[in-house]
């Protein structure tokens, strides 16, 4: 097993270095130039010269990624576009000039938004994808089935925008039945921070629920008819304890491993989500970002989000590896 570990983490530090990488690249890949949009639509050649230089865009393409990455390992010093130096401790994902702060300090104050939606749709996902999964294929070829595969289709044919506007609609502004989406922080009440959210943790694990119900269904298919299962229902083991105690757990390996994903890809922010929604999570952000050509904070909001899936993925794998012991012989 230590093994196992080992290697994982040496393959999430490639894929995170060879992300960062890419990144970087696509920041001076995209037309838009940094040092102008740091420095102004009135600024001179003069002075876009010198901000150039503070910025350090000056310096051989090499030496600028090395200095990234030394700052997200260890920190650095940033100028700022009049010369002013500005600490960025480490990890440092450089600093946002449209909103005059680091790139790290924009996405921890977003973070928590983000952090809340991600753990109610999660649960709203589990809830409604691996139950009904498991209720499908326990009820195979009958009407439960069959009902619970027309929901399932529902669910992964319609989109978040549209499913969102909708719901609000309805709810929101027709019947009054939801207040309007909005975030409150745990610690100022829980009931009215599960009462802002409930509307997108629904939308978004309604839609997302549905890959997990047919994943389930057919896990659990294919795992019934294993060997160990019918040995069990063989020695007089009842049907539903042997389902939950031998075909759940080995049917649960690929939910695992997408649920991993899952996770990384929220917690790095559910863009359309927080969009439709008007949250102001690491999602929204990124939007913004890409719409204001703020460069540093798109590249930082792609390493952030690359971060917490790949973190998440290595996770589901030992996860995995625990739950079947053949993964970590493979």
């Amino acid at each position: 097993m230590t093994r196992y570990l080992l290697k994982r983490v040496a393959q999430a530090v490639a894929v995170l270095l060879a992300t960062t990488a890419t990144a970087f690249g696509l920041f001076y890949a995209a037309p838009s130039d940094p040092a102008l949009i740091a420095c102004g639509p009135r600024c001179t050649s003069a002075q876009l010269a010198a901000v150039r230089t503070s910025m350090g865009l000056d310096q051989p393409l090499v030496s600028q990624f090395t200095d990234y990455v030394g700052g997200v390992v260890t920190g650095r010093t940033i100028a700022d576009v009049d010369g002013t130096p500005i600490p960025c401790p480490a990890p440092c994902l450089g600093y946002s000039y449209t909103l005059h702060q680091p790139v790290l300090t924009a996405i921890e104050d977003r973070l928590p938004v983000t952090a809340s939606l991600a753990v109610g749709a999660l649960a709203v996902i589990l809830l409604l994808g691996v139950g009904s999964g498991l209720t499908a294929a326990l009820r195979r070829g009958r009407p439960t089935d069959r009902l619970l595969s027309g929901f399932n289709l529902l669910g992964a044919s319609v989109q978040i925008y549209f499913l969102g506007y909708v719901l609000q609609f309805l709810l929101v502004y027709s019947t009054g039945l939801l207040a309007p989406p909005r975030y409150v922080p745990f610690a100022d009440g829980p009931g009215q921070w599960a009462l802002g959210l409930v509307l997108p943790w629904l939308v978004l694990g309604f839609v997302n629920a549905a890959v997990y119900a047919r994943l389930t269904r057919s896990q659990m298919l294919e795992t019934m008819h294993h060997g160990y299962v019918r040995t069990a229902r063989a020695k007089g083991l009842g049907t539903l304890r042997t389902h939950l105690k031998y075909t759940a757990r080995g049917a649960a390996g690929p939910l695992v491993q997408l649920l991993g994903l899952e996770v990384g890809a929220l917690l790095g922010g559910a863009f359309i989500t927080e969009t439709v929604f008007g949250l102001g999570g690491v999602g929204r952000l990124a939007v913004d970002a890409v719409t204001g050509n703020d460069l540093p904070t798109v590249v930082g909001t792609v390493l952030v989000a690359a971060f917490f899936v790949v973190v998440f993925v290595a996770v589901a794998d030992l996860v995995v590896a625990w739950l079947d012991p053949r993964v970590r012989l493979a």
